[in-house]
């Protein structure tokens, strides 16, 4: 099995492969010929899922003789790319036995990081198919300064909605942060209002979201999806064409 991959902005690994180090010691990656590259996960607790996809499309160069799957610690690989910069290309190369992280600078000079692929069963992980009738489109950006703020008010995200916008809350014994996200003022781009009840809040463990806001920075655009009581699905458009899924159960009271 040999492959090369060549991406262009090798941030966006940096902060995908760091963000699931803190949950995870090791992760599948799944390659297509033809469908390109995806990263699917679930932390231990069963409470987050990570859907990671990389259209083929989105690589300057992607070479991939046949289906495979590479297994790699997540800590190795957040070391080897910590220093990705903006001005970064990735390439990704693997003999079978071993994966070479490169980084290539603007002016071509690459820093490569040699790891040893893991022996461990890829298990897969089955589709999430979820009705969830409330959609909030906003700006990375915005996300991700939002979640900054809250991750230092509290332990616990209490996303409400109702027919005027998306308010994420943290509280702690100390007071109460609100963020509010609307369309009238412009922090929503798009917004689908509940319907079924008109209005409801569910409550998440804030640690998860902290996963979103890192990745949040280098997104276009992050899509909250929710139902009463349901997971959170919060879908993050990234450059290139590739898309970031995850699905965050509530907390049982």
């Amino acid at each position: 099995m040999v492959l090369e991959l060549r991406f262009a902005d090798a941030r966006l690994w940096r902060y995908v492969l760091r963000g699931l180090a803190d949950y995870l010691d090791v992760v599948g990656i799944k390659l297509h010929p033809d469908e390109g590259l995806r990263l699917k996960a679930m932390d231990p607790s069963h409470v987050m899922m990570v859907d990671f996809i990389i259209p083929r499309t989105a690589f300057d160069e992607y070479h991939v003789e046949e289906e495979t799957v590479i297994t790699i610690n997540l800590e190795l690989a957040s070391k080897a790319l910590r220093r990705a910069t903006k001005n970064d290309r990735l390439v990704l190369r693997s003999d079978g036995s071993r994966l070479t992280f490169g980084l290539v600078s603007k002016g071509g000079v690459e820093r490569c990081f040699t790891m040893p692929l893991l022996a461990t069963k890829y298990e897969e992980i089955p589709e999430l198919s979820l009705e969830l009738q409330v959609q909030a489109k906003t700006l990375g950006p915005s996300v991700a300064s939002a979640l900054s703020i809250l991750s230092e008010a509290g332990e616990i995200l209490k996303i409400s909605v109702d027919q005027e916008g998306m308010s994420l809350i943290a509280s702690s014994e100390l007071g109460e942060i609100e963020m509010v996200f609307s369309p009238t003022t412009g922090t929503l781009i798009d917004y689908q209002p509940p319907s079924d009840p008109p209005q409801f809040a569910n409550t998440y463990s804030l640690e998860y979201f902290e996963f979103i806001a890192k990745v949040a920075r280098l997104s276009e655009t992050v899509t909250f999806k929710l139902s009463p009581d349901m997971p959170c699905e919060i879908d993050a458009e990234l450059s290139s064409g590739a898309l970031l899924k995850v699905y965050v159960a509530p907390r049982v009271e």
